[in-house]
C-alpha cells in the first residue's frame, strides 16, 4: 500500500506539472481524474465489511517439527469481488505459548467462495491453535486500506503429538486415607470402628468409646481397641505450568519435555494395568482438571486437555489448586512434572510419597530435599534421566 501511495502522489505531481506548462484543459482533467477517481473507487470497497467469512480447518494430529496441512476457506457474499485480501492467521502452541503469525494473500470474485491450503508446523508437542485475527482488503488501485476482525470464525485445533520413550517404573508401598477402600493399613490406626487395628493397654487421652469393656473385665485392666484406617495406594500424576513471578516463564523446550516425561511414565503405569490419575491447570480457563487413567484410550482421550493446558504466572502450584477444593489428599503417591521447585510442595511429604521431576537449565541428578525425592534433568535428557524412576 506504501508503494501504491508513493506512485499515486508522483503521477499527480506529474499529471499538476504538465497542466500547470500545458494550461491545458486536456491537462486539468488528467490531474482531476487522477485526483478523483482513486477515493471514488475507495468507496465500494467499504460494502465488503461484514460480507466476508472464513472457515479453517486442519489435520486432527500431526507430528511435532513436520509440516501439517489445513485449509482456509473465505466466502464473499457481496456484489463487489474482493481482489486484494490479506488473512492474518495465528499459529498458537497452547502447552508451550509459542505463537507465530502467517499471512495469506488470496482473491475472491464476487458472491464466491476461495479455499487456500494452509501449511504449518510445531516445534514442540502441544494442542496448536489456528485462529483468524484479521482480513485486511484494498481498494482497486491499492491506495486505501480496510480491517475485518471476524469474532464469528471458529479457530481449528490439532494436536502436534508428543515423542514418548520407555520409562520403567518402580511404585514404592504407600498408604493414603479413603473412606471408601476395603483395604486397611497395617502401620497405622485411623477412625473406622467397622475395623480393628490393634488391641493394647489404656493411655492417658484414649478415648472412652475405644475402651474394650469385655477384654478389660477378661483380663483385668482397662484394654482398648484401636480402629483401622481405610487406606488406597494411588498415584497421581501432575504437570505444572504456572510459574512464580520472580521465577520467570519457562522454556518451552523444558514444557515440551515435561508433557514427553508424564506422558511417557503414565504409559508404563497402563502397561502395569497399574489404575493412576493425572491432573493440570489451565491458566488461560483457570480450570484444574483430574481424569483417571486406566486404559490406552483413556489416556488418548485426555491428551486435547493436558496439551492444551495453557501456561501462565501463577503462585500457586499445581498440587495446591488440587487440594484447593479437597479436605485431605487422596492418592498415596504423587509425582510432580514441573520446570522449577516449589517450596511450598514440602508439605505434602508428610502426607504422601512425593517425586519431583525437575526439567530446567543447568538441573541434572537426584537430590532429597524436605522429604521430597528430586529429580533433575536439561530438556535433552530428560528420557536419559526417566529410564528409571521409583515412585
Amino acid at each position: 500500500m506504501r508503494k501504491s501511495r508513493i506512485l499515486w502522489i508522483l503521477w499527480l505531481a506529474l499529471s499538476f506539472l504538465f497542466w500547470a506548462v500545458t494550461e491545458s484543459a486536456g491537462g486539468c482533467l488528467l490531474f482531476l481524474v487522477s485526483a478523483v477517481l482513486p477515493p471514488v473507487c475507495a468507496l465500494p470497497a467499504r460494502r465488503l465489511r461484514g460480507k466476508l467469512e472464513a472457515e479453517i480447518s486442519a489435520s486432527a494430529y500431526c507430528e511435532k517439527n513436520q509440516e501439517a496441512e489445513g485449509k482456509l476457506t473465505v466466502r464473499n457474499s457481496c456484489f463487489l469481488p474482493a481482489d486484494r485480501l490479506i488473512c492474518q492467521l495465528c499459529c498458537e502452541n497452547l502447552l508451550t505459548g509459542e505463537k507465530e503469525l502467517k499471512s495469506l494473500r488470496m482473491a475472491v470474485p464476487a458472491r464466491a467462495s476461495v479455499s487456500l491450503d494452509l501449511r504449518f508446523m510445531s516445534r514442540h508437542a502441544g494442542r496448536v491453535r489456528i485462529s483468524l485475527k484479521q482480513m485486511t482488503y484494498f481498494d482497486l488501485f491499492g491506495l486505501f486500506r480496510f480491517r475485518n476482525t471476524p469474532v464469528s470464525t471458529p479457530p481449528a485445533l490439532t494436536l502436534a503429538a508428543p515423542n514418548t520413550f520407555p520409562v520403567v517404573t518402580q511404585i514404592s508401598y504407600g498408604e493414603s486415607a479413603n473412606m471408601d477402600s476395603d483395604e486397611y493399613s497395617m502401620k497405622k490406626a485411623g477412625y473406622d470402628p467397622s475395623e480393628t487395628f490393634a488391641i493394647r493397654e489404656y493411655r492417658p487421652g484414649d478415648r472412652i468409646r475405644q475402651i474394650h469393656w469385655k477384654l478389660t473385665e477378661k483380663l483385668g485392666s482397662l484394654t482398648v481397641r484401636d480402629y483401622g484406617l481405610p487406606i488406597q495406594n494411588t498415584i497421581l500424576l501432575l504437570l505444572e505450568t504456572g510459574w512464580v513471578k520472580d521465577g520467570g516463564k519457562p522454556e518451552a523446550d523444558c514444557l515440551d519435555a515435561l508433557a514427553e516425561a508424564i506422558l511417557s511414565v503414565s504409559q508404563e503405569l497402563v502397561s502395569q494395568q497399574t489404575v493412576h490419575s493425572i491432573g493440570w491447570q489451565n491458566h488461560e480457563e483457570n480450570t484444574f482438571s483430574c481424569e483417571e487413567v486406566e486404559t490406552e484410550d483413556d489416556l488418548n482421550s485426555l491428551l486435547p486437555g493436558l496439551l492444551g493446558a495453557s501456561p501462565g504466572e501463577d503462585e500457586l502450584s499445581v498440587a495446591e489448586h488440587y487440594m484447593a477444593n479437597r479436605e485431605q489428599l487422596e492418592f498415596a503417591h504423587v509425582v510432580v512434572f514441573t520446570p522449577q521447585h516449589r517450596e511450598s510442595l514440602s508439605y505434602l511429604a508428610g502426607h504422601c510419597l512425593l517425586t519431583e521431576v525437575i526439567c530446567e537449565q543447568g538441573a541434572y541428578g537426584y537430590d532429597q530435599k524436605d522429604g521430597i525425592a528430586i529429580i533433575g534433568a536439561v530438556p535433552g535428557q530428560v528420557s536419559e534421566m526417566l529410564a528409571y524412576i521409583e515412585i
